[in-house]
This record gives C-alpha cells, structure tokens and sequence, in this order.
C-alpha cells in the first residue's frame, strides 16, 4: 500500500513539473531588478502592454510560504516576462 502510494505522489509529482515546464517555455525573461530598478522593468511593461505586447510582470520571488520569511529583503524583486511570440517585437520596441 505504501509503495502504490509512492508511486502515485511520483507521477503526480512528475506530471504538475511537465505542466510549469511547458508553461514556462512560453516565456521570455526580459529583465529582473531590484528597487528603483524595477521600476524601469515596470515602466517597460506599461509600454509594451500599450504596444499590444503579451507580457507579464513577477513581482516578489516565486517561492513557497515555507521559505518567505527567508526572503524578506528580496519583495522588491520585478521580473518581466514576454511571450516567445512577441519576444523579436519586444526587443525592437525597447531598443
């Protein structure tokens, strides 16, 4: 039984990383800053979304509840993203 139930939590396991795997390959990083900094990646978001760019912002580090209190001084972090599709456009508008 708890060797059916190792195997299970594994695929379930293997499967959801495919799944942020895939998603993330949609994706283009296009910059990733730290205070006032960041706010030039959000300014570049403005204007890209603005430009009918497909893109997002991250703000914060992508992490888990378990490990935020170990990344207090890491909230300002802004990540900007742009979809693989408009990834040639976007370098062109932001030139």
């Amino acid at each position: 039984m708890e060797t059916l139930l190792i195997i299970v939590l594994a695929i379930l396991f293997i499967i959801l990383v495919t799944i942020r795997t895939i998603r993330n390959l949609k994706w283009v990083r296009f910059g990733e800053a730290f205070g006032k900094q960041g706010e030039e990646l959000l300014a570049d978001y403005h204007y890209l979304t603005e430009q009918e760019i497909t893109c997002r912002i991250e703000q914060g580090l992508p992490t888990g509840k378990l490990l935020k209190p170990l990344a207090k001084n890491l909230d300002d972090r802004v990540a900007l993203f742009v979809h693989r599709d408009d990834a040639a456009k976007a370098r062109e508008l932001l030139k």
